[in-house]
């Protein structure tokens, strides 16, 4: 789709200086430019110009920070069908990893920010604001500081924030190149139901919401972990089941699980050195304060008998998700749908091996969480056992292998999640990630010894394939059971 040629007379606000603010008002034309080349230009380093170089886009209350090393020449103009308005930063170079980024606003009548290396030679970043056509046009403001290495774009009558620190550039011969890894020092969880996520230095993200599994995906580049990261302390109630955090190549990736009924979403910050999400229900769309109880509502629980003889000891064991509820998904793989043979699997080991065996479902049914534990309440089980795919990012897709969660505090759990994850990594050879701990509910909500297995990734091809092939799924259910049996044999001494 081409671009319509169209004048406005819409004022738009340029600043062409390096400290302080001024006003210039323009009337805007546009060219006739193929918007797909917007996002679809091929970015060959050695062909930019030794100029500007933006590293980092953010939103944030007051408008967009980005984070370059100097104050380009800024051009804005309007287009129609659909509305949007486009930013050109001449003599700039986009950071590779930047490009085709997509930064969501949703405020002064803008929905998303697309940013790319719109064209080479001379170099040009390209910022393309999808706007509101219900909202009235909004005149926009530039403004930068060469101690913060910032340039904020913000529509006038907004405040400037507090500038920052730039973050510090390698040279090569004069060029700007890669920038020093942001180092993520905390993760805090507010009262007010943020999570803040905190850096050194400014840093470029990408956020996305993956519904299905009820986990927000956020990846900083280029970043590292701090070996004294501060990790936040989640309350029995919090609706922030897990925060997991992995570093692959020069990345972060960073997985946010909520429990069900709530998720998080991007509300910017006034700092480019810091993420904040805020929790909020789908159905009310509100934000505020994280409530005493977060419980999800109980279904039905499906019946459940005491078994007369429970042999060696009793076994909870539950498939993941289920019915609508599909997981984690992968490679054309669902969840729920590699967990439940191998749970099956593991029940037929633990049953030969003279156990007696409880399934929290044995079909693809829609369960919640609470009545899973109440159902190992109910038949008094001895080790309660949830099996799970994992998965990341899909960009991530190199990173495999098998983890294995117990609750935090939990002695007996984490003994039963050491003898399991062993035998698991003996009997399939798979990448061993560790035994971790984790507020997952179903383990931290029940009295017995209770475990949560990460079998793989089903966004990883190789563990994708092994998940969905029955022979790998008898050999894992196995390998489970067998770690189980160590550990009754250990428990009951």
């Amino acid at each position: 789709m081409k671009y319509k040629q169209l004048w406005f007379g819409i004022s738009f606000c340029l600043v062409g200086y390096c400290c302080g603010t001024s006003a210039v008002l323009a009337q805007s034309r546009v060219n006739p430019v193929a918007e797909e080349s917007v996002l679809q230009a091929q970015i060959n380093p050695t062909s930019l110009n030794n100029g500007f170089r933006l590293r980092g886009v953010q939103a944030s209350p007051d408008g967009l920070l980005l984070l370059i090393n100097g104050n380009p020449q800024v051009n804005m103009w309007r287009v129609a069908n659909p509305d949007r308005m486009i930013v050109d930063l001449q003599g700039t170079e986009v950071a590779s990893e930047m490009h085709g980024s997509v930064i969501p606003l949703n405020r002064y009548g803008v929905k998303q920010v697309r940013v790319a290396q719109f064209q080479q030679s001379p170099a040009i970043a390209r910022l393309v604001f999808d706007l509101d056509p219900n909202t009235a046009n909004t005149a926009w403001r530039s403004t930068f500081n060469p101690a913060s290495g910032m340039l904020v774009l913000k529509p006038t009558g907004a405040t400037t924030p507090t500038p920052q620190p730039s973050p510090q550039l390698i040279s090569n011969g004069g060029v700007a190149s890669t920038a020093i890894p942001a180092t993520i020092q905390a993760l805090v969880v507010t009262s007010s139901g943020q999570l803040i996520i905190q850096a050194d230095q400014g840093f470029t993200y990408r956020g996305s919401q993956d519904p299905t599994s009820n986990t927000y995906n956020l990846t900083i580049t280029p970043a590292r972990i701090s070996a004294q990261l501060q990790k936040p302390t989640l309350s029995a109630n919090s609706p922030l089941e897990r925060i997991r955090m992995t570093q692959v190549g020069n990345s972060v990736l960073i997985g946010i699980q909520t429990t069900a009924g709530w998720r998080l979403q991007d509300v910017g910050s006034g700092s480019a050195r810091q993420v904040s999400l805020s929790l909020y229900r789908p159905k009310g769309g509100t934000i505020g304060q994280i409530p005493s109880s977060t419980i999800p509502t109980p279904t039905t629980i499906p019946s459940a008998s005491v078994p007369s003889n429970r042999g060696r000891g009793l076994v909870v064991i539950d498939p993941g998700h289920g019915g609508p509820d599909v997981g984690a998904i992968g490679n054309g793989i669902y969840e729920k749908n590699v967990v439940l043979p191998i749970a099956f699997q593991l029940g037929r080991a633990l049953q030969q091996m003279g156990y007696s065996v409880v399934y929290t479902r044995t079909g693809d049914i829609d369960l919640d969480l609470e009545p899973r534990v109440q159902m190992a309440e109910n038949v008094r089980g001895d080790v309660f056992v949830s099996v799970h795919a994992n998965s990341l990012a899909s960009r991530a897709d190199e990173i495999s292998g098998i983890e294995t969660y117990y609750a935090p505090g939990a002695v007996l759990g984490q003994q039963l999640a050491s003898a399991v994850h062993q035998q698991v990594i003996a009997g399939t050879g798979a990448i061993d990630r560790g035994v971790r701990s984790a507020r997952f509910y179903v383990i931290r909500n029940t009295t017995m010894p209770a475990i949560l297995v990460e079998t793989g990734f089903v966004t990883n091809p190789r563990d994708a394939a092994n998940l969905n092939n029955p022979a790998y799924q008898e050999r894992m259910g196995t390998a489970i059971a067998r770690g189980v049996d160590q550990f009754m044999r250990y428990y009951r001494r």
